[in-house]
């Protein structure tokens, strides 16, 4: 999408390299620490300069893009709201602050934010777009489909359009039309990973089960990062009525015996409840390639799943030895650990993932919760009441205590 391909252009686009002043150091430094990836010192680098300068509306929106790259959702949206009042009627600025709602499922926020995008950029093609989505999400399939028609017309390009027009086509269970929409997107583009996710979907509706589940494999093949939301809508309920369909395509040989293949069909019985198939392949995908990351973290998860807790753990530790900064594999290992009634243990990984990232709402609940079992109530409280300040309106489950 046109947005977001050019999200990190227009960042810091107002930086100027003439002029060595206080104020032009301090953007070429927030450029340095950025392409260094040192994003908190690029963060610290715009606070001073903001310091200097407090209508400095550029400075905001760059934080803004800084922040939600760090998953700081809340601060992201605080300084996209600054820049908004120093300038009302910059587009980018409504449409960075939208998609962060988004993230924090500010639905309704996001919504009011497109509208405002379009009204400052009204040929910006992926705002009704992903209002679009929003309606969508709300059950509001009419002026869904109006906005994404809306996007087709700013930019017939806009391939993955044509996939959620189909998904919305599905919804009267006009399933054929559905499809046609979700094949023009992948006639467009091949690798639309979207267009598949939905074909999957809708072949699922029809019951056919066995296509549904290639249609999937596909997806991971266009999208290695797509296992987490494989599956749309409901289809993962249905283990009973797939459950045939799933065993059939186990049985299928596969042709061309790669660490990716095996750990496509691992993925597969994963998110089908088919645990112990899903070892099995995850196994042999790691003898062709030891160092598969995404198995051992996928296996690991299996494994706890069957309450093989010691081993997910072990698993998960082995993930970590390949990318050592990945704060979701401590996260879940905290829960292998809970689960074993470890409550310290559980913590001491929760201290690393929070380490990694700080601006995760769950991390700090799961802490704060584990710190009350312990009888820690002022260090679970103030992980609690850190947990709400950066969750916005995100639907955790938090413990009835008096804090205060």
């Amino acid at each position: 999408m046109k947005k977001l391909i050019n999200l990190f252009i227009i960042l810091f686009c107002s930086i100027k390299f003439f002029g060595q002043t206080t104020e032009e150091e301090l953007r070429e430094c927030t450029l340095q620490k950025f392409y260094i990836n040192d994003f908190k010192g690029s963060i610290e680098c715009l606070g001073k300069l903001i310091a200097l300068n407090p209508k400095d509306s550029a400075a905001y929106n760059d934080r803004g893009l800084i922040r939600d790259i760090l998953k700081d959702y809340t601060g992201a949206i605080a300084d996209y709201s600054i820049q908004i009042t120093i300038d009302s009627t910059f587009a980018d600025s409504y449409f960075f602050r939208a998609m962060a709602k988004e993230k924090i499922k500010d639905r309704k926020g996001a919504i009011a934010d497109y509208i405002k995008a379009i009204k400052y950029e009204p040929n910006n093609s992926d705002a009704y777009y992903f209002k679009g989505i929003q309606e969508f999400a709300l059950q509001k399939n009419s002026i869904a489909l109006e906005d994404f028609e809306s996007a087709i017309k700013k930019r017939e390009d806009n391939y993955k359009v044509y996939a959620d027009i189909g998904l919305v086509k599905a919804q009267n269970k006009n399933y054929n039309l559905a499809l046609d929409y979700c094949n023009k997107a992948i006639l467009l583009d091949k690798k639309c990973d979207k267009a598949y996710y939905y074909s999957g979907w809708i072949k699922a509706q029809q019951k056919n089960y066995l296509a549904a589940i290639k249609e999937f494999e596909k997806v991971i093949d266009y999208n290695s990062t797509a296992e987490e939301d494989l599956y749309y809508g409901n289809l993962k309920r249905n283990y009973k009525e797939i459950s045939p369909a799933l065993s059939k395509y186990n049985k299928e040989e596969i042709t061309t015996k790669t660490d990716s293949a095996y750990y496509k069909k691992g993925v597969l019985n994963c998110y089908l409840k088919n645990y112990k198939n899903a070892i099995q392949n995850f196994d042999e995908a790691l003898k062709i390639n030891p160092k598969f990351a995404s198995a051992y973290f996928q296996r690991a998860f299996a494994k706890g799943k069957l309450n093989l807790h010691q081993a997910s753990i072990s698993d998960y530790r082995k993930y970590l030895l390949l990318d050592s900064k990945n704060d979701k594999s401590y996260y879940f290992i905290a829960l292998e650990y809970e689960k074993l009634n470890d409550f310290k243990s559980a913590i001491l990984n929760l201290n690393k993932a929070i380490e990694i990232n700080e601006y995760l709402p769950e991390y700090y609940l799961k802490r704060g919760k584990l710190l009350l079992k312990t009888s820690k109530v002022s260090e679970g409280c103030k992980d609690i009441s850190k947990s709400k300040q950066l969750g916005g309106i995100y639907k955790l489950k938090y413990p009835k205590i008096n804090c205060k």
